[in-house]
């Protein structure tokens, strides 16, 4: 009996049925809510995918700057380790301020002057000289590169016995993420001895 119900008096209810359309009692209309998305499901799935990319950008952002940051830190250590290779390379007489580094870079004969700086003052590293002593300083120039080279003498009995140096390079951060990036180095240079 139930199945006589379904069906239309005119016997075309079994066609229409299998065509998505329900009719009974004289009427047809089309089933509703089958293969569709309510507008809160489309919204929260919009949202979750906002979320997702805005995960992934930020992701991205801070790969880059942590990567830029590492470049940055390997040109500053390997400038300074040729610039202290130079100075431990000299006399320790020849270890003062104001002197250059070596004979090559000492500025005569349109050579760089690159020296030990006078005062314990910041020096910028954006000049000429610091450029052709070490070229990669150009991927910091953009940064304000500024080196600062402290030289403390120790005596012993009255005698100049050694002489520590700092040389400390600081420069401004990626996308100022963060403050100001420094590496240093430090050495100890004794005086030359006689042997006994």
């Amino acid at each position: 009996m139930d199945s006589d119900r379904n069906q239309v008096s005119n016997g075309t209810g079994v066609a229409l049925r299998q065509r998505g359309l329900v009719c009974a009692r004289a009427t047809c209309r089309k089933r509703r809510g089958i293969a569709a998305f309510t507008l809160a499901e489309a919204v929260i799935s919009v949202g979750l995918m906002g979320i997702f990319v805005a995960a992934s950008m930020s992701a991205i952002i801070a790969d880059q700057i942590s990567s830029r940051k590492a470049k940055e830190h390997a040109i500053a250590m390997d400038f300074l380790t040729k610039y202290v290779e130079n100075i431990k390379a000299l006399p320790f007489t020849s270890v003062a301020a104001g002197l250059p580094i070596n004979s090559i870079y000492d500025g005569v004969g349109g050579a760089p002057l690159v020296t030990i700086p006078t005062k314990s003052a910041w020096v910028s590293l954006s000049t000429t000289n610091f450029l052709t002593f070490y070229p990669d300083l150009v991927w910091l120039n953009n940064r304000n590169p500024m080196m600062l080279v402290t030289l403390t003498q120790n005596t012993v009995a009255g005698y100049l016995h050694d002489m520590e140096i700092n040389v400390k390079v600081d420069w401004d951060a990626p996308l100022a993420a963060g403050g100001r990036q420094e590496v240093q180095v430090d050495i100890l240079r004794t005086a030359n001895v006689p042997t006994l």
